[in-house]
């Protein structure tokens, strides 16, 4: 992403342009913000903070190439904490593209996305907080794969994915993934497709374990998969989708570990307004800083989309450390939506709520909210809102709240 910045600086303030294959849009926002607990302490410490954000959108399709680039720039001023102050990537910068190499068959796939992601799940956090337990990380995924079509109704797809993740702080387990795959699926029904899925994965940590007691790094591992799945359009507006497979991790100093995976998905479009939904899974992945972990997550959710739009999610979780003692359960929900006032004029809001317990270290409550009212520009919209954050622990000291208040303006030309 930083190779991208002098193309961000040169096009930002150019007018957008548009050609059948091309397209360039700039846009900019500033934002001014009173935190009173920008550490999310019990005893707290406020600040004047500003974010700075310009940004450029590129399109780019033809028939060799998909691309799309959100790339941009994000500065934070802290007026009394000037040690906090950065410059950096802005969080959810990404690019994404892929090249038909041979003629829609041979393909590959190029995606780099820069963000800040939280270190530990189960640690302090806030709606709105840009600082604590976070950490910046880059993704880079280089994917050629070939796909294949023996028979009609039969698809062969063989994936080669390099992956390099980073993140900026010592805690975040700096590592290289090289997975080997296939796909077998075989429609049934106009409305029912099969698939049978195999890979390799070789997880190779930056700073990996050198011994059974070296604990200075996480250790690498690899990984055997198969599985198999189900995809049904029951009609237009109802779509299921289940698999069930296993997992297979051969460590090099810990004991091997393997566990049956599960996944399933509902999705109903009700009306043209309304839609409802529900998913379960059970499945490995790498966490930030603890190793890999087993997680099991439920959610459900209900979603208005019209003139106003409101969505409930509701989700429970378990993860399950496979490198060290570590069992975390999680649930909540999350209600936001956005309300019209006028044709120029809106309200935009959001609740959450969260019970977590890691562990046997601690078990907390945290609530969360904000109130936005919106004017609509021609080229965007300038807003003024309140953010709340509330965090009840069973560990006094770990309690804390937050009030935020902010102004801001968001272009886009």
């Amino acid at each position: 992403m930083k190779l991208a910045v002098p193309l961000l600086l040169a096009g930002l303030f150019i007018p957008g342009t548009s050609w059948a294959e091309f397209r360039a849009t700039p846009s900019f926002s500033l934002r001014q913000e009173y935190n009173d607990n920008i550490y999310l302490e019990r005893d707290k410490e406020g600040d004047f903070v500003t974010f700075v954000r310009p940004s450029l959108d590129i399109l780019w399709s033809t028939r060799v190439v998909d691309l799309t680039l959100d790339l941009g720039l994000e500065y934070e001023k802290y007026w009394d904490n000037s040690d906090e102050d950065e410059l950096r990537p802005s969080q959810g910068a990404r690019l994404d593209s892929t090249f038909n190499l041979y003629r829609d068959a041979l393909f590959l796939r190029v995606t780099d996305t820069y963000e800040r992601v939280p270190i530990d799940e189960g640690d302090k956090g806030a709606v709105d907080n840009n600082l604590v337990n976070l950490t910046d990380s880059n993704r880079l995924e280089i994917n050629p794969y070939l796909l294949l079509q023996p028979l009609r109704t039969l698809q062969a797809r063989f994936d080669y994915l390099y992956e390099n993740v980073w993140y900026r702080e010592e805690e975040g387990d700096d590592a290289e993934t090289h997975r080997y795959s296939a796909v077998l699926t075989q429609q049934l029904t106009p409305r029912i497709s099969a698939d049978l899925t195999g890979s390799f994965t070789q997880f190779r940590p930056k700073d990996a374990s050198r011994s059974l007691l070296d604990d200075t790094g996480e250790e690498e591992y690899d990984r055997t998969d198969a599985g198999v799945g189900l995809l049904w359009q029951v009609n237009d507006q109802l779509a299921l989708r289940g698999d069930v497979g296993r997992a297979w991790l051969d460590y090099e100093f810990s004991d091997d570990y393997d566990s049956t995976l599960f996944g399933g998905q509902a999705d109903y479009q009700i009306s043209v307004a309304f839609s409802v939904g529900a998913a379960y899974e059970e499945d490995i992945s790498a966490s930030v800083e603890d190793g890999a972990r087993e997680r099991q997550k439920a959610s459900a959710y209900l979603a208005y989309a019209d003139r106003s739009n409101v969505r409930l999610t509701v989700f429970q979780t378990r993860d399950d450390y496979i490198e060290i003692d570590r069992r975390d359960d999680g649930m909540g929900a999350t209600l936001d939506g956005d309300v019209p006032i006028t044709n120029k004029k809106g309200i935009a809001w959001l609740l959450s709520y969260t019970d977590y317990e890691e562990g046997d270290l601690e078990e907390y409550q945290r609530y969360g909210g904000r109130l936005e009212f919106y004017h609509q520009l021609r080229l965007g919209r300038v807003s003024l809102g309140y953010t709340y954050n509330r965090n009840d622990s069973d560990i006094p000291s770990e309690d804390y709240d937050n009030n935020i208040v902010f102004a801001q303006v968001a272009l886009r030309w």
